[in-house]
């Protein structure tokens, strides 16, 4: 059970929606773990914005499974808006921060970083 304010519970929902999928993905359950990445941007968006670290992290991971599933032009304009949120973001939680493309290694709270 997820204590907490709405929005530590909806990050934690759309978290689980995409490690999900995530796992779906991996084993070639495509329709499935598009379903889940569907689910958990909707919830993201919804509740915590379109300009929010976890709707980021939802669109590159959807970005992804669109770009195994030959739909580039999609996975690229996913991968832009979340290009678009780290740029905002990524340097308050990166001091060497120097572009979007190192998001990933700045954001504090995935797992398992130390």
């Amino acid at each position: 059970m997820v204590t907490g304010t709405t929005q530590e519970k909806t990050s934690a929902a759309a978290r689980s929606f995409v490690i999900w999928a995530n796992e779906f993905s991996r084993k070639g359950h495509y329709a499935a773990a598009e379903t889940l990445y569907q689910r958990a941007l909707m919830l993201a968006e919804k509740t915590l914005g379109r300009s929010h670290p976890v709707t980021a992290e939802v669109l590159e991971c959807y970005a992804d499974l669109l770009a195994k599933t030959d739909r580039q032009a999609e996975s690229t304009a996913m991968k832009r808006r979340a290009k678009a949120v780290w740029e905002v973001f990524a340097p308050r939680f990166c001091p060497s921060y120097k572009d979007a493309q190192a998001s990933s290694q700045c954001r504090p709270d995935q797992e398992g970083a130390d």
